[in-house]
């Protein structure tokens, strides 16, 4: 059964607004998720409107969020405070500015002008938004989604500040091989030819294995460009996002890291709309959506309909494998000491230095596995192509 994503507002027990989107087979079916999650459905629609959204980087949104944040908690009305942020907002921020000012005019919220806003603001920081204006301060509120995501953007740049070396080691080899391939064998094949010289076996290895890369180069570029569009197709569908995150988790490395990354977003943005004020289950609905992974967002929801039911959250999670039982440990130890969303931060907190300390061992790793890769082929290539000079060289 094909799904498609639709956007919904809908009323909570409490009065509070709920925005987001779920994947669903019908604005019926849609609706009837909703309403068993304890929602009275105000607005159901296709998601389509909200494809074409500017999605920001988490630094850049963040830096938005502190900078309004902080002329909220200066003291200023939310209109006048927009009017302000105007002048110091990034650029990014900028096509929703007009946007943002006007909704408020009209009398709409903060969080529901934002939800609507054509950049892309992630479901949690709405969240926490609305909790905040529903009671527990809109200024905390905005300066804690902010940190929310300066704590996002600082682990990705950790993240992505290791893979630099390995990425640039990666195309150089590549470009090395190409080279080598490309050019410098099939112009030396073409001179051991003239000679009519009897080849050792390991350079006619190596003219037969860059002959077959050649040969087959258009080939699999084309069959390496339908293969990615075909996986692209697959994973942009519900099932298939899921299913691949499924499998991703199930690898030795990849899925540890995957694990604990997934988690730590988690419990910050949990942690973040309980101290908001957010109940439980707004709370995990939420967090799932900030989970970054698909199978990790399932397993949540699993756990968050059975803490509805009253199980406990620990077991929720122990149960669904939603978390590290690192975080399970720690949610125990903070429903037992009433202090949940405090070990929901601290949980938060061990699972983003762990997530760094593991992608800083593979990148260790890596390096060193890289170099003697692509030196191992180069070395192998050169020494057969010394070979083929010393048999044909005049004696």
């Amino acid at each position: 059964m094909t799904t498609s994503a639709y956007s919904y507002r809908a009323a909570r027990g409490d009065g509070t607004v709920e925005l987001g989107t779920l994947d669903a087979a019908s604005r019926e079916a849609a609706s009837s998720v909703l309403s068993s999650r304890g929602l009275w459905v105000l607005d159901v629609r296709l998601a389509a409107t909200v494809l074409g959204r500017q999605r920001l980087s988490s630094g850049e949104l963040a830096l938005g969020l502190r900078l309004l944040g902080s002329l909220l908690e200066a003291g200023l009305p939310v209109a006048r405070a927009l009017a302000a942020f105007t002048d110091v907002a990034p650029d990014g921020w900028r096509p929703a500015l007009s946007g943002l000012a006007a909704g408020v005019r009209e009398g709409q919220s903060l969080g529901a002008t934002l939800a609507t806003c054509p950049i892309d603001i992630p479901p949690v920081v709405i969240g926490m938004v609305q909790a905040g204006e529903a009671g527990s301060g809109l200024a905390a509120a905005v300066l804690r989604a902010a940190d929310l995501m300066e704590s996002a953007a600082a682990t990705r740049a950790a993240i992505r500040g290791a893979l630099v070396y390995p990425t640039v080691l990666t195309v150089a080899g590549s470009a090395s091989l190409a080279l080598l391939v490309g050019v410098v064998l099939p112009r030396f094949a073409k001179v051991l030819a003239d000679l009519g010289a009897p080849l050792p076996p390991t350079t006619r290895i190596v003219l037969d294995l860059a002959a077959l890369a050649r040969a087959g180069a258009v080939p699999g570029a084309v069959a390496l460009v339908v293969g990615l569009a075909a996986w692209h197709a697959w994973v942009g569908t519900a099932n298939g996002r899921v299913r691949r995150d499924t499998w991703l988790l199930t690898l030795p490395l990849i899925g540890t890291i995957r694990r604990a990354a997934g988690t730590a977003r988690v419990g910050a943005a949990v942690a973040s709309l309980l101290d908001s004020g957010v109940p439980i289950a707004p709370a995990l609905l939420a967090g799932a959506r900030a989970a970054g992974d698909a199978a990790i967002e399932a397993r949540l929801m699993g756990a968050r309909t059975s803490v509805i039911t009253g199980t406990s959250l620990s077991h929720a999670l122990a149960t669904t494998e939603a978390a590290t039982p690192t975080v399970v440990r720690l949610v125990r130890a903070g429903e037992e000491s009433g202090r949940l969303s405090e070990m929901l931060h601290r949980a938060a907190v061990l699972e983003t230095d762990r997530t760094r300390r593991l992608v800083t061992g593979v990148v260790r790793l890596l390096e060193p596995a890289l170099i003697l890769v692509f030196g191992g082929i180069v070395a192998f290539v050169a020494a057969a192509l010394l070979e083929a000079v010393y048999s044909v060289r005049p004696t």
